[in-house]
């Protein structure tokens, strides 16, 4: 079971997402931008971040720190929207970007991936660092 925490301001898109995420066992948070994420989480670091693109043009330096070791950032955008390009420290730091809802199936692929590094690593950080909850999470 991973913690992911999805960032992104389409409510609809976020709430189906994360009823597949959930629906496959693990624990998520959604937030509408990383500066209430960061306050969501109260210090937590979840293994997986799913940003929207434009959230991570605008504000990927301060997830660096959010994530736990050994997790990854994932990158989304939405079927119709073709116009965000990453910068090239972002996309860098970046394991995928999809695009949602499409790559729905691909996304736990993804999760599965990065939980078994996580796992291979020893860093089972993922594990006990439940996701407090409050306000900004909508599962």
């Amino acid at each position: 079971m991973a913690s992911i925490l999805i960032v992104g301001s389409d409510a609809a898109l976020l709430e189906g997402v994360a009823q597949t995420l959930v629906g496959a066992g693990h624990q998520v948070v959604v937030a509408k931008d990383i500066p209430e994420a960061l306050e969501t989480l109260h210090g937590r670091h979840p293994l997986i971040a799913l940003v929207h693109c434009e959230e991570l043009i605008a504000r990927a330096q301060m997830l660096h720190s959010a994530l736990a070791h050994g997790g990854a950032l994932l990158a989304f955008h939405c079927d119709e929207d073709e116009r965000y390009t990453l910068p090239f420290n972002v996309k860098r730091t970046t394991l995928a970007t999809l695009r949602l809802p499409l790559e729905r199936q691909r996304l736990l692929a993804l999760v599965r991936y990065i939980e078994n590094r996580a796992h291979a690593a020893g860093r089972e950080s993922m594990e006990g660092d439940d996701f407090p909850m409050e306000r900004g999470e909508h599962i």
